[in-house]
């Protein structure tokens, strides 16, 4: 499947209400997936694509997901280290203080 067809399919996918998100799509059922690869193909085989632009824009669009992939987990990694750090030093506060 090409990039194009992909992301026409998740495209189809969340105009359709099945998607919220980039994530969801790997959380939808493969089933469900597959019907969209298949409309996405039948769909760019009628109107004569995917032309070289929609290759180019899907493949942009598919790293622009990954990095917002990679910005979340980093965030989120982020974040927890902050709140155990928080976490460490708050208890070592009441540490000090029950002990005197």
């Amino acid at each position: 499947m090409s990039t194009a067809e992909e992301h026409l399919a998740r495209r189809l996918a969340h105009d359709h209400g099945h998607l919220m998100g980039d994530d969801d799509w790997e959380r939808t059922p493969a089933d469900l997936r597959r019907d969209y690869r298949d409309l996405a193909r039948a769909t760019l085989a009628v109107v004569g694509g995917p032309t070289e632009a929609q290759q180019e824009a899907a493949a942009l669009a598919s790293e622009v997901r990954e990095l917002q992939r990679q910005r979340d987990r980093y965030r989120d990694a982020w974040r927890s280290a902050c709140y155990r750090a928080t976490k460490a030093r708050q208890d070592g506060a009441q540490q000090q203080g029950g002990g005197e």
